[in-house]
């Protein structure tokens, strides 16, 4: 009886653990870099409804054999070569590789057949398949044997401008039953924050370019599908330390001549080693910090009173965190290991990157699908077993732990250590950063304070009726000024200004802006006799809806949600509560999905 049950394996497979379509196609871009590649393109097919029908990724890197085809598509086969005891001689120790699932897991978790064509030196074209519903139906237990095949002539003229590389490799998607975005400017769009966040390095340093081009079933290019977004289709460098010049970030304003053209200056860079297994492993760390002179520039230049408003904060929020590269590849954006709650608000000018090598992939936790490195986190004396012995400093705890043979929890102690110190002396100075405008006349009543005195309205009449069954009777406006500062960012005097005007209005509902958790349009925070309505500046509801409205109606809409607000504070119980806050977040995950299948771009276009 076999070990493994093809059947039910690959069902298994198809829901590894990737994050969504542009963290799969990544895996196979890690293939494509290792190869050699110094160009891959992501071909788009979309049908006659504009959804997705292929995706073809391309690459002129070194090819691949017959011998190494027929097992590129086996599960846990590493396509590395092995001596004649079946050692491995290459132990992968720098290259971005990892147990050599890549290709066959990312692929069939957003499509059903995966087809491979790879050459070397202008050689056959070797090529084999797997399809998903054929293992199923029970077809075939092994893979096929590689073959000579012809590569069809849509996508010879669609690869590298019609210009075939000496070597490299195809692999095509189809029957897409799993893809998260199903537009090519979907996809484009989210490849173009995670994709060139992954391969910041790669792309800055010119070291491989990622392209996307669509086209119709046909081959046909659609040069007008990405017009909106992109000039070339080049995915741009997104760099979360904000250190490096021509990314994605949008051009900062009153650049001078001679001036740095980065958002952040570099605050610390250092490397250090640590010894793993008998060998030295060196890991480096860097950090960076907004330039307060850009922004005030970014402030002058806005109608924004709070710079996390702007693009540029929108943007910082997005890539708030510790980024965690490997073999010069980011594989993820950690947030909610050695940050407080309110770092993502205060904190976001700032930026921190650890480096670390594949040799401590065991150490620190790493996946195979190169997406978590799940032990990476902050570990402090309290969380560590010294068994009684005094700590007098860092080192006499890692001395312990290594001379009790816990070389692991030393190590991820040590780097511990350093990155708490170095997040720290960068929160400190992006605390220090101007990012609130601060106007010494008396505020005026904008349209958001125009909701809270039509919501206030209506909660007074409704409690006159119910006494006690609406918000708490004393509003506390000084724990409101705290959450302002602790949660959303704002200086203490714009804070206190804000407070101050809601209490002169007797208002009872703060209006804020800020990403949301769970896909979610807006969320409601419960303060003492204040409900906060926070709406999500980055939904589809909002990007395409609200902010294209006139001011009165905007007011009209959020009047709307200040009376969910009203209502989810004032339910009587918590399960009620509780149902409200699935029920909008569900609401908000299917209006996203309907944007996307709405597909305004083509809609203006008309």
């Amino acid at each position: 009886m076999s070990l493994v049950n093809p059947k039910q394996y690959i069902i298994s497979a198809r829901s590894n653990g990737y994050k969504d379509t542009a963290y799969a196609i990544a895996e196979l871009a890690d293939n494509s870099i290792q190869a050699g590649a110094d160009k891959v393109e992501i071909l788009i097919f979309e049908n006659k409804n504009r959804s997705i029908d292929q995706i073809a990724i391309i690459d002129n890197g070194k090819g691949m054999s017959k011998e190494l085809l027929a097992s590129a598509l086996g599960f846990g086969e590493s396509g590395r070569d092995k001596d004649k005891e079946g050692h491995l001689l290459n132990d992968d120790t720098k290259g971005m590789g990892k147990f050599g699932m890549g290709l066959p897991n990312a692929s069939v978790s957003q499509c059903k057949r995966i087809e491979v064509w790879s050459w070397q030196e202008g050689k056959d074209r070797n090529y084999s398949y797997l399809d998903v519903q054929e293992i199923i139906d029970g077809k075939y237990t092994e893979l096929p044997v590689p073959s000579n095949k012809a590569l069809p002539e849509k996508y010879l003229d669609a690869i590298f401008d019609g210009v075939i590389p000496p070597s490299g490799t195809i692999v095509l998607w189809s029957v897409l039953d799993k893809l998260k975005w199903k537009r090519a400017k979907t996809l484009f769009e989210k490849s173009q924050f995670e994709i060139g966040r992954m391969y910041r390095h790669f792309i800055s340093n010119g070291q491989c370019s990622v392209k996307f081009k669509v086209f119709d079933t046909l081959g046909n290019p659609k040069k007008d599908a990405l017009a909106k977004l992109t000039d070339t289709g080049f995915i741009k460098a997104n760099d979360p330390l904000y250190l490096t010049e021509n990314s994605s970030l949008p051009e900062l304003p009153g650049l001078h001549i001679d001036e740095s053209p980065t958002f952040f200056v570099e605050k610390e860079s250092f490397r250090f080693n640590v010894e793993y297994q008998g060998k030295q492993h060196s890991i480096g760390i860097r950090s960076s910090v907004a330039r307060p002179e850009v922004i005030k520039r970014i402030l002058n230049n806005s109608d924004h009173n709070q710079a996390g408003k702007t693009e540029y904060g929108k943007d910082c929020l997005k890539n708030f965190g510790l980024s965690v590269m490997r073999a010069n590849r980011e594989i993820e954006l950690i947030s909610n290991e050695f940050f407080l709650k309110d770092d993502a608000y205060k904190a976001r000018y700032m930026g921190v990157e650890i480096d670390i090598p594949p040799s401590l992939d065991e150490v620190l936790g790493v996946t195979n699908n190169k997406q978590h490195a799940h032990n990476l986190k902050e570990l402090n004396v309290e969380k560590i077993d010294l068994d009684g012995v005094e700590v007098t400093d860092n080192a006499t705890v890692i001395k312990f732990l290594r001379d009790n043979g816990d070389e692991e929890t030393a190590i991820l102690y040590d780097i511990s250590v350093k990155l708490i110190k170095v997040i720290g002396n960068a929160r400190k100075d992006a605390k220090k950063l101007p990012t609130t405008k601060v106007s010494g006349n008396t505020p005026e009543i904008n349209e958001d304070d125009k909701v809270s005195i039509v919501v206030n309205s209506v909660l007074n009449k409704r409690d006159e009726i119910n006494p006690g069954k609406t918000l708490a009777v004393e509003a506390d406006y000084e724990g409101l000024k705290q959450t302002l500062v602790k949660d959303f960012g704002y200086e203490e005097s714009a804070a206190t200004q804000a407070a101050e005007k809601m209490e002169a209005l007797k208002s009872r509902i703060s209006v804020q802006y800020s990403k949301t958790s769970n896909s979610s349009f807006f969320e409601v925070e419960n303060l003492q006799g204040i409900a906060v309505l926070i709406i999500n500046p980055e939904h589809e509801l909002y990007v395409n809806f609200l902010s294209k409205m006139s001011d009165k109606d905007k007011m009209i809409f959020k009047v709307i949600l200040g009376a969910w607000a009203l209502m989810e504070d004032s339910s009587s119980t918590d399960s009620k509560k509780r149902q409200l806050e699935r029920a909008r977040n569900e609401w908000g995950e299917v209006i996203e999905e309907m944007f996307e299948e709405l597909d305004l771009s083509s809609t203006e276009d008309s």
